[in-house]
Protein backbone atom coordinates (compact mmCIF):
# COMPACT_ATOMS: atom_id res chain seq x y z
CA UNK A 1 0.00 0.00 0.00
CA UNK A 2 1.38 3.53 -1.02
CA UNK A 3 1.45 5.48 2.53
CA UNK A 4 1.19 9.23 0.71
CA UNK A 5 -1.76 11.21 2.23
CA UNK A 6 -1.82 13.89 0.20
CA UNK A 7 -5.61 13.61 -0.72
CA UNK A 8 -7.19 17.09 1.30
CA UNK A 9 -4.81 18.56 2.92
CA UNK A 10 -4.75 21.87 4.63
CA UNK A 11 -1.53 23.78 5.41
CA UNK A 12 -1.07 25.44 9.06
CA UNK A 13 1.28 27.94 7.62
CA UNK A 14 2.51 30.91 9.40
CA UNK A 15 2.23 32.74 6.43
CA UNK A 16 5.07 35.59 6.61
CA UNK A 17 4.51 36.95 3.42
CA UNK A 18 6.58 40.53 2.88
CA UNK A 19 4.98 42.13 0.15
CA UNK A 20 6.63 45.68 0.44
CA UNK A 21 7.44 46.03 -2.94
CA UNK A 22 5.25 49.09 -4.48
CA UNK A 23 2.95 48.19 -7.32
CA UNK A 24 0.92 50.72 -9.04
CA UNK A 25 -2.46 48.50 -9.19
CA UNK A 26 -3.56 45.18 -7.47
CA UNK A 27 -3.90 44.04 -11.12
CA UNK A 28 0.08 44.90 -11.57
CA UNK A 29 0.52 42.68 -8.16
CA UNK A 30 -1.06 40.06 -9.50
CA UNK A 31 0.47 39.66 -12.50
CA UNK A 32 3.77 40.21 -11.30
CA UNK A 33 3.55 37.72 -8.33
CA UNK A 34 1.51 35.39 -10.17
CA UNK A 35 4.38 35.18 -13.52
CA UNK A 36 7.46 35.09 -10.84
CA UNK A 37 5.44 31.75 -8.96
CA UNK A 38 4.85 30.25 -12.15
CA UNK A 39 8.57 30.71 -13.60
CA UNK A 40 9.95 29.55 -10.63
CA UNK A 41 7.99 26.44 -10.25
CA UNK A 42 6.98 25.61 -13.34
CA UNK A 43 3.41 24.65 -13.26
CA UNK A 44 1.25 23.75 -16.12
CA UNK A 45 -0.96 26.64 -15.52
CA UNK A 46 -2.41 29.06 -12.77
CA UNK A 47 -5.67 30.93 -13.33
CA UNK A 48 -6.22 33.85 -10.48
CA UNK A 49 -9.70 35.67 -9.81
CA UNK A 50 -10.04 38.49 -7.56
CA UNK A 51 -11.86 41.15 -6.63
CA UNK A 52 -10.55 44.51 -4.86
CA UNK A 53 -13.71 45.43 -3.76
CA UNK A 54 -15.16 47.07 -6.68
CA UNK A 55 -13.94 45.62 -9.44
CA UNK A 56 -13.76 41.31 -10.63
CA UNK A 57 -10.14 41.34 -12.20
CA UNK A 58 -9.04 37.84 -13.73
CA UNK A 59 -5.86 36.67 -14.77
CA UNK A 60 -3.93 33.46 -16.10
CA UNK A 61 -0.99 32.14 -16.85
CA UNK A 62 -0.22 28.76 -18.77
CA UNK A 63 -2.45 26.16 -19.70
CA UNK A 64 -5.59 25.07 -18.70
CA UNK A 65 -4.65 21.66 -20.96
CA UNK A 66 -1.31 21.77 -22.17
CA UNK A 67 -1.40 19.59 -25.12
CA UNK A 68 -4.33 21.29 -26.55
CA UNK A 69 -3.25 24.93 -25.38
CA UNK A 70 -6.26 25.64 -24.08
CA UNK A 71 -6.23 28.80 -21.22
CA UNK A 72 -8.19 28.96 -18.61
CA UNK A 73 -11.36 31.31 -18.46
CA UNK A 74 -13.46 32.16 -15.93
CA UNK A 75 -16.14 29.21 -17.10
CA UNK A 76 -13.07 26.58 -16.78
CA UNK A 77 -13.98 23.69 -14.47
CA UNK A 78 -11.46 22.29 -12.10
CA UNK A 79 -11.60 20.07 -9.14
CA UNK A 80 -12.01 22.62 -6.00
CA UNK A 81 -10.35 19.35 -3.42
CA UNK A 82 -11.11 20.40 0.47
CA UNK A 83 -12.50 23.53 -0.38
CA UNK A 84 -16.19 21.24 -0.64
CA UNK A 85 -15.70 21.24 2.79
CA UNK A 86 -17.16 24.56 3.18
CA UNK A 87 -20.23 24.04 1.05
CA UNK A 88 -20.99 20.50 2.95
CA UNK A 89 -20.81 22.99 6.49
CA UNK A 90 -22.93 25.20 5.05
CA UNK A 91 -24.94 21.88 4.04
CA UNK A 92 -24.79 20.41 7.04
CA UNK A 93 -25.78 23.16 9.15
CA UNK A 94 -28.58 24.06 7.06
CA UNK A 95 -29.98 20.67 7.37
CA UNK A 96 -29.41 20.47 11.20
CA UNK A 97 -31.42 23.60 11.49
CA UNK A 98 -34.29 22.88 9.44
CA UNK A 99 -34.57 19.43 11.53
CA UNK A 100 -33.99 21.65 15.12
CA UNK A 101 -31.28 19.76 15.81
CA UNK A 102 -28.06 21.26 17.89
CA UNK A 103 -24.73 21.31 16.55
CA UNK A 104 -23.40 20.46 19.71
CA UNK A 105 -25.51 17.01 19.95
CA UNK A 106 -24.32 13.67 20.02
CA UNK A 107 -24.55 11.90 16.41
CA UNK A 108 -24.79 8.73 17.96
CA UNK A 109 -28.46 8.45 17.20
CA UNK A 110 -28.05 9.34 13.93
CA UNK A 111 -25.95 6.75 13.18
CA UNK A 112 -27.11 2.58 11.85
CA UNK A 113 -27.72 -0.03 14.76
CA UNK A 114 -24.67 -1.62 13.63
CA UNK A 115 -22.73 1.15 14.19
CA UNK A 116 -24.37 2.16 17.65
CA UNK A 117 -22.22 -0.92 19.58
CA UNK A 118 -18.69 1.58 19.18
CA UNK A 119 -19.28 3.16 22.17
CA UNK A 120 -16.03 5.22 21.18
CA UNK A 121 -18.23 7.48 18.92
CA UNK A 122 -20.21 8.61 21.93
CA UNK A 123 -18.99 11.69 22.35
CA UNK A 124 -19.17 13.09 19.06
CA UNK A 125 -20.89 15.77 17.91
CA UNK A 126 -21.50 17.77 14.46
CA UNK A 127 -19.59 20.61 15.68
CA UNK A 128 -16.64 18.51 16.33
CA UNK A 129 -16.98 16.40 12.86
CA UNK A 130 -17.10 20.28 11.48
CA UNK A 131 -14.06 21.93 12.95
CA UNK A 132 -11.75 18.96 13.26
CA UNK A 133 -12.15 17.95 16.81
CA UNK A 134 -14.31 14.60 16.32
CA UNK A 135 -10.86 12.36 17.30
CA UNK A 136 -11.61 11.09 13.89
CA UNK A 137 -8.29 10.42 12.05
CA UNK A 138 -7.83 11.72 8.38
CA UNK A 139 -8.95 8.91 6.91
CA UNK A 140 -10.24 5.64 7.57
CA UNK A 141 -7.61 2.22 8.43
CA UNK A 142 -9.50 0.48 5.97
CA UNK A 143 -9.01 2.81 3.39
CA UNK A 144 -6.48 1.87 1.36
CA UNK A 145 -4.47 3.54 -1.30
CA UNK A 146 -2.43 0.99 -4.01
CA UNK A 147 0.71 2.12 -5.48
CA UNK A 148 -0.53 4.26 -8.61
CA UNK A 149 -3.94 4.39 -7.95
CA UNK A 150 -4.99 7.70 -9.07
CA UNK A 151 -8.68 6.93 -7.83
CA UNK A 152 -8.21 6.47 -4.58
CA UNK A 153 -11.73 6.94 -3.65
CA UNK A 154 -13.40 5.44 -6.07
CA UNK A 155 -14.49 2.21 -4.41
CA UNK A 156 -14.71 3.28 -0.97
CA UNK A 157 -18.29 2.59 -0.02
CA UNK A 158 -20.86 3.60 2.34
CA UNK A 159 -20.49 0.00 3.62
CA UNK A 160 -16.58 0.37 4.09
CA UNK A 161 -17.31 3.17 6.07
CA UNK A 162 -19.73 1.94 8.59
CA UNK A 163 -17.50 -1.03 8.85
CA UNK A 164 -14.48 1.47 9.97
CA UNK A 165 -16.64 3.10 12.69
CA UNK A 166 -18.34 -0.34 13.93
CA UNK A 167 -14.32 -0.55 15.26
CA UNK A 168 -12.81 2.61 15.52
CA UNK A 169 -11.03 3.28 18.69
CA UNK A 170 -11.57 7.55 18.89
CA UNK A 171 -9.16 9.07 20.97
CA UNK A 172 -7.89 12.75 21.75
CA UNK A 173 -11.50 14.10 21.61
CA UNK A 174 -11.62 17.92 21.26
CA UNK A 175 -8.07 18.41 20.10
CA UNK A 176 -7.54 19.84 16.63
CA UNK A 177 -6.82 16.79 14.23
CA UNK A 178 -7.78 17.46 10.25
CA UNK A 179 -9.92 14.76 9.62
CA UNK A 180 -11.17 14.00 5.29
CA UNK A 181 -12.91 11.15 7.05
CA UNK A 182 -14.98 13.63 9.94
CA UNK A 183 -16.13 16.30 7.04
CA UNK A 184 -17.36 13.35 5.23
CA UNK A 185 -19.14 11.91 7.60
CA UNK A 186 -21.29 14.96 8.81
CA UNK A 187 -22.18 14.72 4.91
CA UNK A 188 -23.26 11.49 5.30
CA UNK A 189 -25.62 11.94 8.47
CA UNK A 190 -27.18 15.10 6.61
CA UNK A 191 -27.88 13.51 3.86
CA UNK A 192 -29.39 10.31 6.46
CA UNK A 193 -31.16 12.64 8.23
CA UNK A 194 -32.98 14.99 5.33
CA UNK A 195 -32.68 11.34 2.95
CA UNK A 196 -31.47 13.50 0.41
CA UNK A 197 -27.99 12.17 -1.64
CA UNK A 198 -25.45 15.02 -1.43
CA UNK A 199 -25.92 16.45 -4.62
CA UNK A 200 -29.07 16.90 -3.87
CA UNK A 201 -29.13 19.41 -0.95
CA UNK A 202 -26.12 21.18 -2.47
CA UNK A 203 -29.07 22.25 -5.07
CA UNK A 204 -31.33 22.54 -2.18
CA UNK A 205 -29.46 24.78 -0.10
CA UNK A 206 -26.57 26.35 -2.56
CA UNK A 207 -27.07 26.24 -5.51
CA UNK A 208 -30.48 26.65 -6.01
CA UNK A 209 -30.89 29.37 -3.89
CA UNK A 210 -27.29 31.09 -4.67
CA UNK A 211 -27.97 30.89 -8.51
CA UNK A 212 -25.11 28.65 -9.13
CA UNK A 213 -24.85 26.23 -12.21
CA UNK A 214 -24.77 22.37 -10.63
CA UNK A 215 -21.48 21.63 -13.12
CA UNK A 216 -21.41 18.00 -12.39
CA UNK A 217 -24.71 17.25 -14.44
CA UNK A 218 -22.55 18.20 -17.30
CA UNK A 219 -19.01 17.51 -16.84
CA UNK A 220 -18.61 14.50 -18.81
CA UNK A 221 -19.94 16.48 -21.82
CA UNK A 222 -18.39 19.77 -20.93
CA UNK A 223 -15.32 20.64 -23.27
CA UNK A 224 -14.31 23.84 -21.24
CA UNK A 225 -12.54 21.34 -18.90
CA UNK A 226 -9.51 21.75 -17.43
CA UNK A 227 -6.47 18.76 -17.25
CA UNK A 228 -5.31 17.85 -14.28
CA UNK A 229 -1.67 16.84 -14.11
CA UNK A 230 0.18 14.79 -11.19
CA UNK A 231 3.53 15.96 -11.79
CA UNK A 232 3.66 16.07 -15.88
CA UNK A 233 0.84 13.13 -16.29
CA UNK A 234 -2.64 13.80 -17.16
CA UNK A 235 -5.11 12.18 -14.50
CA UNK A 236 -8.85 12.10 -14.27
CA UNK A 237 -11.19 14.17 -12.01
CA UNK A 238 -11.87 12.10 -8.73
CA UNK A 239 -14.68 10.23 -8.12
CA UNK A 240 -15.23 10.50 -4.24
CA UNK A 241 -18.15 7.49 -3.92
CA UNK A 242 -19.14 7.98 -0.22
CA UNK A 243 -16.74 10.85 1.19
CA UNK A 244 -17.45 13.21 -1.79
CA UNK A 245 -18.54 15.71 0.84
CA UNK A 246 -14.82 15.75 1.93
CA UNK A 247 -13.89 17.26 -1.14
CA UNK A 248 -15.54 15.89 -4.93
CA UNK A 249 -16.55 19.33 -5.91
CA UNK A 250 -16.20 20.35 -9.74
CA UNK A 251 -17.04 24.37 -10.44
CA UNK A 252 -16.05 26.54 -12.36
CA UNK A 253 -14.60 30.49 -11.69
CA UNK A 254 -17.34 32.01 -11.72
CA UNK A 255 -19.06 29.76 -9.74
CA UNK A 256 -16.98 29.75 -7.05
CA UNK A 257 -17.06 33.90 -7.01
CA UNK A 258 -20.53 33.77 -7.08
CA UNK A 259 -20.44 31.39 -3.85
CA UNK A 260 -18.09 33.64 -1.92
CA UNK A 261 -19.93 36.38 -3.03
CA UNK A 262 -23.13 35.07 -1.20
CA UNK A 263 -21.19 33.65 1.44
CA UNK A 264 -19.31 37.14 2.78
CA UNK A 265 -22.42 39.15 1.64
CA UNK A 266 -25.94 37.43 2.80
CA UNK A 267 -28.53 38.66 1.20
CA UNK A 268 -31.54 37.50 4.05
CA UNK A 269 -31.63 37.35 7.11
CA UNK A 270 -31.52 33.17 7.14
CA UNK A 271 -28.45 33.09 5.41
CA UNK A 272 -26.67 36.00 7.95
CA UNK A 273 -27.61 33.71 10.91
CA UNK A 274 -26.36 31.21 9.53
CA UNK A 275 -22.85 32.12 7.81
CA UNK A 276 -22.24 33.83 11.19
CA UNK A 277 -22.59 30.56 12.74
CA UNK A 278 -19.97 29.03 10.40
CA UNK A 279 -17.69 31.71 10.41
CA UNK A 280 -17.63 31.67 14.31
CA UNK A 281 -13.93 30.40 15.48
CA UNK A 282 -14.10 27.39 17.73
CA UNK A 283 -10.17 26.81 18.52
CA UNK A 284 -7.44 28.68 17.84
CA UNK A 285 -4.33 27.10 15.86
CA UNK A 286 -1.98 29.76 16.22
CA UNK A 287 -1.79 33.66 16.87
CA UNK A 288 -2.60 34.35 13.65
CA UNK A 289 -5.06 30.83 12.37
CA UNK A 290 -8.33 29.75 13.85
CA UNK A 291 -10.70 27.11 13.01
CA UNK A 292 -14.39 27.88 12.60
CA UNK A 293 -17.06 25.24 10.88
CA UNK A 294 -14.73 23.99 7.74
CA UNK A 295 -13.66 27.93 7.46
CA UNK A 296 -10.37 29.03 8.80
CA UNK A 297 -9.59 32.74 9.64
CA UNK A 298 -5.97 34.61 9.01
CA UNK A 299 -5.73 37.62 11.32
CA UNK A 300 -3.30 40.57 11.72
CA UNK A 301 -3.71 43.63 14.09
CA UNK A 302 -5.64 45.80 12.89
CA UNK A 303 -6.99 44.56 9.67
CA UNK A 304 -10.10 42.74 9.23
CA UNK A 305 -10.08 38.77 9.35
CA UNK A 306 -9.83 36.59 5.85
CA UNK A 307 -11.90 33.74 5.60
CA UNK A 308 -10.42 31.26 3.92
CA UNK A 309 -9.77 27.33 2.86
CA UNK A 310 -7.60 25.38 0.32
CA UNK A 311 -7.77 22.10 -1.31
CA UNK A 312 -5.87 19.40 -3.35
CA UNK A 313 -6.69 16.49 -5.38
CA UNK A 314 -4.20 14.65 -7.68
CA UNK A 315 -4.58 17.05 -10.47
CA UNK A 316 -5.19 20.61 -8.41
CA UNK A 317 -4.28 22.85 -5.41
CA UNK A 318 -6.89 25.50 -5.01
CA UNK A 319 -7.50 28.31 -2.50
CA UNK A 320 -10.36 30.71 -1.63
CA UNK A 321 -10.23 33.91 0.62
CA UNK A 322 -12.53 36.36 1.44
CA UNK A 323 -13.44 39.16 3.43
CA UNK A 324 -17.09 39.52 5.15
CA UNK A 325 -19.01 42.14 4.36
CA UNK A 326 -17.18 43.14 1.56
CA UNK A 327 -16.87 42.49 -2.05
CA UNK A 328 -12.97 41.68 -1.15
CA UNK A 329 -12.01 38.14 -2.25
CA UNK A 330 -9.82 35.93 -4.17
CA UNK A 331 -9.84 32.16 -6.05
CA UNK A 332 -6.78 30.47 -6.90
CA UNK A 333 -6.51 27.32 -9.30
CA UNK A 334 -3.41 25.76 -10.25
CA UNK A 335 -3.90 22.25 -12.25
CA UNK A 336 -0.77 20.43 -10.64
CA UNK A 337 -1.15 18.11 -7.54
CA UNK A 338 1.21 19.33 -4.46
CA UNK A 339 1.36 22.84 -5.44
CA UNK A 340 -0.70 24.25 -2.54
CA UNK A 341 2.85 25.87 -1.15
CA UNK A 342 2.25 27.98 -4.28
CA UNK A 343 -2.00 28.61 -4.30
CA UNK A 344 -1.47 29.19 -0.69
CA UNK A 345 1.27 31.89 -0.91
CA UNK A 346 -0.47 33.73 -4.10
CA UNK A 347 -3.76 33.60 -2.35
CA UNK A 348 -2.64 34.99 1.07
CA UNK A 349 -0.22 37.59 -0.55
CA UNK A 350 -3.51 39.03 -2.36
CA UNK A 351 -6.03 38.96 0.51
CA UNK A 352 -3.02 41.18 2.56
CA UNK A 353 -2.64 43.69 -0.33
CA UNK A 354 -6.14 44.47 -0.25
CA UNK A 355 -5.93 44.69 3.05
CA UNK A 356 -3.51 47.55 3.04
Amino acid sequence: MCKKSFSFFIFWMPFNICIAQSFSTIQDFVKTKTDSLFDKNKLPGMMVVINDGTTESFYTKGYANTETKTVFDINTIFEAGSITKTYTAFVVESVLREYKIKETEIIFAYLPDSVKVNKSLSNITFLSLLNHTSGLPRLPSNFDIATGDMQPYKFYTEDKLYTYLKSADIKNESKVEYSNLGAALAGVLACKISKKTYMQLLEKYIFSPFKIKNEETGLAKNKNKSQGYFDKDKVDYWDMNILMPAGGLKCSGKEMMNYLQKISNPTNEATKKLVDSLLSPTASMNARIRIARAWHTYEQKDKAIVYWHNGGTYGFSTFVGFVRGTNKKVLVVINKFNANNSADFIGISIMKKLLE
